[in-house]
């Protein structure tokens, strides 16, 4: 796994389900059972605003909560394709957002140049295609000397 501030990535994962994602990611981002489960619900609740499906493999759930201590950006790459739910398959990518409620400007803008480089579909393929962990992670986790 590599992680900065923001970001955690997880290359090759283990994790199977939507399910598993989802417990994953509650499990990381919350420090008692009840946020978990705060969590967990709120996950369910945004699929059911519209699908989290950005791309051909590719899902986005996201949330915002003010039970989050702070916002992360998980972007995980399973081992092996997830049948994530009915009519979407083999998703190969991953990628979720959690953000803090009255979050600063400074991290919403890191977010929003995030997303917007998910907008590119050469971008998105090369995120699919890529099969060693350093390379991914430098797709993902931006050069800070880039960004500034």
């Amino acid at each position: 796994m590599a992680t900065n501030s923001l970001y955690q990535v997880h290359f090759r994962s283990a994790l199977t389900s939507r399910e598993s994602v989802y417990s994953f990611c509650a499990d990381h981002s919350s420090i008692n059972s009840s946020t978990r489960q705060h969590l967990l619900h709120a996950f369910h609740d945004r699929e059911k605003v519209g699908s989290t499906q950005i791309a051909e493999h590719v899902v986005m759930p996201h949330i915002e909560s003010s039970q989050l201590d702070k916002s992360q950006i998980i972007v995980i790459r399973p081992a092996e394709p997830i049948q994530w739910e009915a009519g979407i398959e083999k998703i190969q990518l991953v990628i979720v957002l959690l953000l803090k409620q009255n979050e600063s400007a400074t991290i919403k803008r890191e977010l929003i140049c995030f997303t917007r480089t998910l907008a590119d579909e050469d971008h998105l393929n090369e995120l699919l295609e890529v099969q060693e962990a350093a390379t991914f992670t430098n797709k993902i986790i931006p050069n800070r000397e880039e960004s500034q």
